[in-house]
């Protein structure tokens, strides 16, 4: 069995961890735009441009929450947490992790 680079490194599902890196480099890219259009204030074609890129940011962040929120909600459903812990256990609480 391959073990992906997200799991190894942090336990979690590589979906979950790559929702997670996606949110935070959307939001991330959404605050540097920002900064781009404070520093484009003297042109107005540039300043339109960030202000564009940090609009698609932060539709890109919200759909990444949103995703993020189904899959954590249907893992529920599943009696598993999102970082493969058990709802009724936590790590090292008598039941197996799943990590």
């Amino acid at each position: 069995m391959t073990i992906t680079q997200g799991a190894s490194q942090t336990g979690t599902r590589d979906e979950t961890y790559d929702l997670v890196s996606v949110l935070y480099h959307a939001l991330q890219g959404a605050e540097n735009c920002q900064t781009y259009s404070d520093d484009a204030s003297g042109d107005q074609e540039l300043r339109r441009f960030f202000e564009e890129a940090c609009d698609q940011q932060r539709k890109l962040a919200d759909r990444a929450k949103q995703l993020l929120k189904q899959r954590i909600a249907g893992e529920g459903a599943e009696s598993r947490s999102a970082f493969g812990f058990s709802q009724s256990q936590g790590p090292g609480g008598g039941e197996e992790s799943g990590i």
